[in-house]
């Protein structure tokens, strides 16, 4: 029995119809990238994930370290990866993180993205110090001109910024 065309676009291996190509190009947002990949560690209760390293990425990563929603990151460099078309060598560099887990549950409950490519969430001064006392025990993590912070230290510098994610 013949496979039909889209089992075949299923098949991500499948260099037959140039499927592979296409769906390595994919952009993506990503602190949503992180974020997705944070929760599917908290509900699997997987000690270590390994994401794509990226500028963003790490900033991501080193913000919500100094919150203390990740306890310990590595950043490794596999093998030698050849791109067939140009013959280009690249390595490809993956950062290795786990989650803070207190008996056998997760510290954090969630971390959730606030603001999207499509829409965004900012925040100032005064609106950070309103809701600041509702959140209670929540971290925001703001995107500022002093770089990625939660909103504690955001007030402290008398900044506001985008909301990127919200960690409860």
């Amino acid at each position: 029995m013949e496979t039909s065309l889209t089992g075949k676009a299923l098949d991500f291996g499948s260099k037959e119809y140039g499927f592979e190509s296409r769906v390595s190009k994919i952009k993506y947002n990503s602190y949503a990238y992180v974020v997705n990949h944070l929760n599917l560690a908290m509900s699997r209760k997987q000690l270590s994930i390994k994401i794509k390293y990226t500028k963003k990425t790490i900033t991501l990563v080193k913000a919500l370290y100094t919150i203390g929603y990740i306890s310990n990151y590595v950043i490794t460099k596999n093998n030698k990866i050849v791109d067939t078309k140009t013959k280009l060598d690249s390595y490809s560099t993956y950062i290795t993180l786990s989650v803070v887990y207190f008996k056998n549950t997760s510290f954090f409950k969630s971390l959730r993205l606030v603001s999207t490519p499509s829409r965004r969430h900012t925040i100032t001064l005064r609106g950070l110090q309103l809701v600041t006392l509702s959140i209670k025990s929540s971290v925001i993590v703001l995107s500022t001109p002093h770089g990625i912070i939660d909103h504690r230290e955001a007030i402290r510098l008398k900044t506001g910024g985008l909301i990127l994610c919200m960690a409860s």
